[in-house]
């Protein structure tokens, strides 16, 4: 094949795999490279010996530590912010450390985006193909239009527990009842109730048919899922930490239980950072952050990507969203787990704990208060 070919091939199939979301108007920040002489944290991260003590964002920090609940623990555990490609700022509530292991809760949900994405760059599996679920393959059944796309971006148009809402009663059944022994194939059990493609829903179940296609796809049951995570995430990007909960029919709990360090969630956030490039190495496909960024198709949908949240004024049902001027995309998940991206100020903040008496807008919030104090940085 001539290389004029080849070159109108791959840029088809980065068309393909961004162009049903279209760009909001203005189009995305540019994603940042690694600023040259800033060595990649694979191994350890770079720090910063001058840290940050911008008093405005000393004052946020100070803020997201002062709440507190039951118990002797502040609810914000663990911090970190990392600017062009270092860290600045760390601190920890009493009793963690660098070491430490956070839960995701629905953080997970972006951990089992990353694995889709490397499934995807291998050619093992196609955005647009019907979503391989045994429990749709009747040939009268609607639920055969459905592909992976539709239960990235969550318009699926699936019963979600409740109609259009998911209970908590119907997520505590999927991730802790006899219901969740096999967490994928009670999820798929769900009818339709919206056209595919037309109607977002949050939906944890979703998370989980995904999660289900993904350890289908990898084999080799949790031993195999486990070996594919370490080989093609977790060793490339040095983390050490990660934990990947399992249902007892050996899928993954990727839409609430993975757990990671600190540093180990901003490595992730870098890969998305950095384009989903690491270390001179393509990880995820081309294409595939500003995929993750834009917004979900679907009227009733604002700030939700494909299986990340997106800056914007939230729809009802959504919660509080950063300001679309600052560009951010996140990982996010109850109890306030945030791990947010700002591309134009190459900037990630983590932010790891609790809820107990912490709002999620106080969260946005002092986040937002911190990334408005990094200046943009150059194209």
């Amino acid at each position: 094949m001539r290389r004029r070919q080849i070159r109108t091939l791959l840029a088809a199939l980065t068309i393909v795999l961004v162009e049903p979301a279209a760009a909001e108007p203005g189009g995305l920040a540019p994603l940042p490279a690694q600023p040259e002489g800033t060595a990649w944290p694979t191994i350890a991260w770079p720090e910063s010996t001058l840290g940050t003590s911008e008093p405005r964002i000393l004052e946020a920090v100070e803020h997201l530590f002062s709440f507190g609940g039951r118990g002797p623990h502040p609810d914000t555990r663990g911090f970190l912010i990392i600017h062009r490609g270092t860290v600045v700022h760390e601190r920890y509530a009493e009793g963690f450390d660098p070491s430490s292991r956070f839960r995701s809760w629905s953080a997970a949900k972006s951990v089992t985006q990353a694995l889709t994405a490397l499934l995807v760059r291998q050619g093992r599996l196609d955005l647009d193909a019907p979503a391989r679920v045994p429990e749709w393959r009747g040939s009268h059944d609607p639920r055969r239009a459905l592909t992976p796309r539709h239960l990235l971006h969550m318009n699926t148009g699936l019963d979600n527990g409740d109609g259009d809402a998911e209970p908590a009663s119907y997520v505590a059944k999927l991730l802790f009842g006899h219901e969740g022994r096999d967490s994928g194939a009670f999820a798929a059990q769900a009818r339709l109730v919206h056209e595919p493609g037309s109607h977002w829903a949050y939906s944890t179940a979703t998370s989980q048919i995904l999660s289900r296609i993904v350890a289908r796809e990898v084999g080799g049951g949790r031993a195999g899922m486990l070996e594919f995570v370490e080989r093609e995430l977790a060793a490339p990007l040095g983390i050490d930490s990660l934990v990947v909960e399992f249902d007892p029919s050996g899928t993954p709990l990727g839409g609430g239980f993975v757990w990671m360090s600190a540093r180990d969630w901003a490595r992730l956030g870098l890969l998305y950072l950095r384009d989903g490039n690491w270390d001179g190495r393509r990880l995820l496909p081309e294409g595939w952050v500003d995929f993750t960024r834009t917004r979900a198709p679907a009227a009733n949908n604002a700030v939700f990507g494909a299986h990340f949240w997106i800056g914007g004024a939230p729809r009802d049902g959504q919660p509080p969203s950063f300001d679309v001027s600052l560009g951010s995309f996140q990982m996010s998940g109850n109890g306030g787990q945030f791990v947010v991206m700002f591309p134009s100020r190459d900037l990630i903040v983590v932010r790891l704990g609790e809820m107990s008496s912490t709002q999620w807008g106080d969260i946005v919030a002092d986040i937002s208060a911190i990334a408005e104090r990094f200046p943009e940085v150059m194209p």
